[in-house]
C-alpha cells in the first residue's frame, strides 16, 4: 500500500490537507497514522508541526454516487474481507459514537451559528484546494446542522461505501467544534447520497432476509458503521422469522442475519 506524509499545525489540518491532495490525484484514502504529535515548544522555540501518514490505493475514482452504492456491489461484498477505514487511528464511523451525540444542554442560536459558519468555511476551503466547484446548501434544526453539497462529478468525495464522505464529515465536526462550548452534530452529504445509501441498505437487508428464510443459513454482511448497522436492524425488526445481531470488534463490526424458528 502506498502512502504520503503530510505536515501541518494540527493533526486535523494535516489530515484535511492530505485528503485534499489524494482526492485531486484520484486516490482512495484507506488509513491514516499519526507519525508526530504537534508541539508548541517553549516560548515558541522548538515548535514542531503534526506529521500524519496517509495510506491510499492507487485507483482512479470514477464511480458516480449511484454506482458506488449499487445493490449488486453490496451483495458481492457479503462475507468479504474487511477493509481498514481508520482516520487518525480512529475509524471514520466514530461520528456515530457518543462523541457526536447531542448533549442535554441546548445550544444557543448564536453558538450554533458559529459552529455552522466554521464548518462551512472548512468545507469551502477544502473543496477549493481540491479544485472543485460546488454549492453548499446549509440546513439547520435544533440539534443538527446538515451541509448538502451539490455539483458535478462529486463521486470522488464519497469513496467506497461513503468512506471518504464519512472522513470529511468527521473532520468537519472536529474543526467546527474546536474552541466552541457545546456541540451540534454536523452531517455532510453529497447530492443526497446518504438517503440513497439508506434505501440501498434496506433493499439489501430485505433481499438477504428472503435468502436466509429459504436456506435457513445465516448471512454475515460486510463491516459497517453503527448508523448503517442500525438501518439493517430496523429494516428487519418486524420480520417474525429473522433475527439480526452485530458481531466483531470495530472497525470490523458487522451485522449477522439469522433464521428464527
Amino acid at each position: 500500500m502506498e502512502f504520503i506524509d503530510v505536515s501541518a499545525k494540527t493533526i486535523e489540518d494535516a489530515i484535511a490537507k492530505g485528503v485534499a491532495e489524494l482526492s485531486v490525484d484520484g486516490h482512495e484514502l484507506v488509513e491514516t497514522k499519526v507519525m508526530e504529535q504537534p508541539s508548541n515548544g517553549f516560548l515558541g522555540i522548538g515548535r514542531k508541526p503534526a506529521v500524519v501518514r496517509l495510506f491510499y490505493t492507487s485507483v482512479k475514482a470514477t464511480a458516480t454516487p449511484e454506482e458506488s452504492t449499487s445493490i449488486a456491489e453490496l451483495s458481492d461484498a457479503v462475507s468479504a474481507a474487511p477493509v481498514e477505514t481508520n482516520v487518525d487511528d480512529v475509524a471514520v464511523h466514530v461520528e456515530n459514537s457518543d462523541v457526536f451525540k447531542s448533549t442535554s444542554k441546548e445550544l444557543s442560536k448564536e453558538t450554533q451559528d458559529v459552529i455552522a459558519q466554521k464548518g462551512k468555511q472548512f468545507l469551502e476551503d477544502m473543496f477549493s484546494q481540491m479544485g472543485l466547484t460546488v454549492l453548499i446548501e446549509k440546513m439547520m434544526t435544533k440539534d443538527k446542522i446538515t451541509f448538502q453539497v451539490h455539483g458535478e462529478d462529486l463521486g470522488i468525495l464519497i469513496g467506497k461505501h461513503g468512506q471518504t464522505l464519512d472522513a470529511i464529515q468527521y473532520l468537519t465536526n472536529l474543526v467546527a467544534h474546536k474552541e466552541v462550548s457545546g456541540h451540534c452534530h454536523i452531517v455532510v452529504d453529497v447530492e443526497n447520497y446518504r438517503s440513497r445509501r439508506e434505501d440501498t441498505l434496506i433493499n439489501l437487508a430485505k433481499r438477504l432476509a428472503v435468502k436466509v428464510k429459504r436456506t435457513r443459513q445465516k448471512v454475515s454482511l460486510e463491516p459497517m458503521n453503527a448508523f448503517e448497522r442500525k438501518i439493517i436492524h430496523t429494516a428487519l425488526h418486524d420480520d417474525a422469522h429473522i433475527i439480526t445481531n452485530s458481531a466483531g470488534d470495530e472497525p470490523f463490526r458487522h451485522v449477522v442475519i439469522s433464521y428464527k424458528k
